[in-house]
């Protein structure tokens, strides 16, 4: 079938002409797309076209300092500091517009909630609590896996171990993906969020308290590095201890957007797995380690620390695989029994992972990835070469 003849397939349906999509990246057949469609819980594409956006809205965290706005040390910074986006729709004239909030996860739904954004990249915990109140998203790629928290004390507190905590004030910016973690820590020393001082605070505020003493401790990620020139200590790291204590993040879409907008979504979801691809060798190390500090203002070495020892294929690899399916159904379980999240979800029904196995074809890195199975360990094959993505 012809373009003209599913023309004429969707005027019957009393929809838009489908629209043509350019770039190489973001090339889509008409059987692709409406795999795609289907795999996203739609009815077929073409009663469900709409007229192309003329501006795609992104949002993240604000995970930068120095007033330097960065999604923070996955596969989604690397597109935002490449501008592989704005390349890739240039040529369309449309605009690609990147929004950071400094109240995380949290605001982040509040702005997806009002119909602000059409993609946005978050934390496990954060994307499960809002989808599990009614957020209707889809995931739609993995952007890092095994990213570890970390634990800054004030200077003189005296803070050495997790037992040490009881009765302090700490800050934990709650609906975070930190929280899980910072909750699980506790419970290994036999300490809840009840036997300290817990101050819900957003991270600029926390380093600036826990530098003057307000606090004894804040809880968060590798920028908190940042600080030990000030005297603060890291005494204590969940790098290594496990998937209750590590997180994961992904690109979420609306489902509006991913309907809707398919022929957009497929090619953002392409350049943003061609920023995994490029994360994702062990040469570009150094460069990436300095390209996420000069963009994010953050010091190399937080970023240095996080990345030690690390398989960066692993750590960056978009697959929405038996791995990352157990580790977000973790996250939903471990977030119901602390009181963290409220209803539920299927996270299989969730993922759409549709749009990163056409990626993988279109810029032929089926073999670039291995698949993952429920307890996290590498499958023998490459995930594109089975069909799985």
């Amino acid at each position: 079938m012809n373009h003209e003849s599913l023309t004429s397939v969707a005027a019957s349906h009393g929809v838009a002409e489908p629209a043509r999509v350019s770039g190489a990246a973001g090339a889509i057949t008409r059987r692709s797309l409406l795999a795609l469609s289907l795999a996203a819980g739609a009815a077929p594409w073409v009663a469900r076209a709409q007229a192309t956006a003329r501006v795609i809205r992104l949002g993240s965290p604000d995970l930068g300092t120095a007033g330097k706005p960065s999604p923070g040390a996955g596969s989604a910074a690397v597109l935002h500091a490449r501008k592989w986006l704005e390349q890739e729709f240039a040529r369309d004239g449309i605009k690609v517009e990147w929004h950071f909030f400094r109240g995380a996860g949290p605001a982040v739904a509040e702005a997806l909630s009002a119909r602000q954004l059409d993609i946005v990249f978050l934390g496990d915990l954060a994307s499960v609590i809002h989808k599990a109140r009614g957020l209707d998203t889809r995931f739609i790629a993995a952007t890092g896996r095994g990213t570890g928290s970390y634990l800054a004390t004030a200077p003189g507190s005296g803070i050495k171990t997790v037992a040490d905590l009881r009765g302090k004030k700490i800050s934990v910016l709650k609906g975070t993906a930190y929280q899980r973690p910072f909750d699980h820590l506790l419970a290994g020393a036999g300490l809840t969020e009840k036997d300290v001082k817990l101050i819900n605070m957003d991270w600029p505020s926390s380093k600036a308290a826990v530098v003057a003493g307000q606090l004894d401790a804040t809880f968060g990620g590798s920028d908190l590095f940042v600080l030990r020139d000030k005297g603060v200590g890291i005494p204590i790291s969940t790098r290594g201890k496990g998937r209750d204590l590590s997180i994961s993040s992904g690109m979420l879409a609306t489902q509006e957007f991913t309907t809707g907008q398919a022929p957009l979504l497929q090619r953002v979801t392409s350049q943003l797995v061609r920023a995994a691809q490029w994360a994702s060798q062990e040469s570009h190390r150094e460069e990436l380690i300095r390209l996420y500090a000069e963009t994010s203002g953050n010091p190399e070495i937080g970023f240095r620390e996080e990345l030690a020892g690390d398989d960066l294929n692993q750590r960056f690899s978009p697959l929405l695989d038996d791995g990352l399916k157990a580790a977000y159904q973790g996250v939903l379980d471990d977030g119901k029994r602390l009181g963290l999240v409220r209803g539920s979800i299927d996270v299989n029904a969730w993922l759409a992972p549709a749009f990163v196995q056409q990626a993988l074809q279109d810029l032929k890195l089926q073999a670039q990835w291995r698949a993952t199975d429920a307890n996290g360990k590498a499958l023998a094959q490459a995930a594109g070469k089975k069909g799985a993505a």
